[in-house]
């Protein structure tokens, strides 16, 4: 399987799974990080939900998510993303992307890089292990 395309492993339920979690993905992405929606958590992810981040694990209703991702709206303004590689095995995606925005403590532009892994349930985020990193770039 491509793992940019889902396309080309010649298992129709492959490439279904794989173009339902990119759908996900990018309207995580899109409605929060880019129109800052949060109202699309609950259709989104499961209730409760499991986060595995560098500040530890928890799990956490969708109310707390919000909250939790409403600190990292204060702080970044995001302008666009590109999905720099996405995998899809079973019922986990593995995501690399690039966030590029402003930095609203500074008014700069940024770029965040991310490693994201999502466990899927119901065409819906169960448990996200995810690790950033500004300043760095994917592409060379």
């Amino acid at each position: 399987m491509s793992d940019e395309t889902g396309e080309g492993a010649g298992d129709g339920v492959d490439s279904a799974r794989h173009r339902a979690a990119a759908e996900l993905v990018d309207r995580y992405w899109r409605n929060v990080w880019i129109d800052r929606d949060l109202s699309v958590i609950d259709e989104l992810y499961t209730n409760p939900t499991t986060r595995h981040t560098a500040g530890g694990s928890r799990t956490v209703t969708t109310a707390e998510l919000k909250d939790i991702l409403s600190d990292g709206l204060r702080v970044m303004r995001g302008e666009s993303f590109t999905v720099d590689q996405l995998t899809v095995v079973d019922d986990v995606a593995w995501l690399r992307l690039t966030l590029s925005g402003v930095s609203l403590a500074t008014m700069a532009p940024t770029k965040i890089v991310w490693l994201a892994q999502y466990r899927l349930a119901e065409n819906r985020i169960a448990e996200t292990w995810a690790l950033h990193q500004s300043g760095l770039n994917w592409v060379g």
